[in-house]
């Protein structure tokens, strides 16, 4: 056996054979969002069109990527596993490529979809960070949405989501059924129902990247440019 073998192998482990299993992974997500609501961070800020409104926003979504990191970190240490564990492994150009692609996809794809059901269901209410986009005046205010939306919201799901939640569901399920659970439970925990099916789809295709390439890499660049083709149609829409 080839020495770059071995190697591989051993990348693709934290997914073919995860040190954790689906119940901890549920009750770390259960103890964050008791630790959010004790926060009072799950109900959205008022006066989102405002500056104050914008600041209240950031803060939170800030301080949840913070309390998710640092909880993933926490618990790995508790395992003694490293965080690539999480499918942090090749980022290589191949992969960025496939990212950005997927990103791409997502964005059409979702939209189309959005749009089709707009059509039969109505035009929903516009998300919180719609609000604070169409209420951000300043090139300053957009950088920070982009950092956020762009960047810490990405890194955030794709860590949980597919990084945490998958590899024991793929384990126990078999990848096909990992994927559309794990898929479930992303769109499930957006708490949108509106917006379920989009989501579902996204959530499809996000884990079907990781599944494809033994990396989380793909799922979080795409996820990022995702996020950010719909800042900059929301920042051009409101002229």
């Amino acid at each position: 056996m080839r020495d770059e073998d071995v190697v591989n192998h051993d990348d693709n482990m934290p997914l073919e054979n995860p040190k954790w299993n689906f119940w901890q992974a549920l009750y770390l997500i259960l103890i964050i969002y008791v630790i959010v609501l004790v926060l009072g961070w799950l109900r959205p800020p008022s006066n989102l069109g405002s500056l104050k409104g914008y600041m209240n926003y950031l803060k939170i979504g800030f301080g949840e990527g913070l309390l998710f990191l640092t909880a993933l970190i926490v618990f790995f240490r508790l395992l003694k596993r490293p965080l690539t564990d999480l499918g942090l492994v090749n980022l290589n150009f191949k992969n960025i490529l496939i990212g950005f692609a997927g990103g791409i996809v997502l964005f059409l794809s979702v939209g189309l979809l959005g749009n089709l059901l707009a059509e039969y269901l109505g035009i929903p209410d516009p998300q919180s960070f719609a609000l604070v986009v169409s209420g951000a005046d300043s090139t300053w205010q957009l950088v920070l949405l982009f950092l956020l939306g762009g960047i810490i919201v990405p890194l955030k799901e794709e860590l949980v989501f597919r990084g945490l939640i998958f590899p024991p569901l793929r384990q126990g399920y078999g990848s096909r059924g990992g994927i559309v659970l794990t898929a479930l439970f992303f769109a499930t925990l957006h708490f949108d129902l509106i917006r379920f099916l989009p989501l579902l789809l996204g959530g499809l295709v996000l884990t079907w990247l990781y599944e494809k390439t033994k990396s989380l890499w793909p799922s979080i660049i795409a996820h990022g440019v995702w996020n950010s083709l719909m800042i900059l149609l929301m920042w051009w829409q409101k002229g």
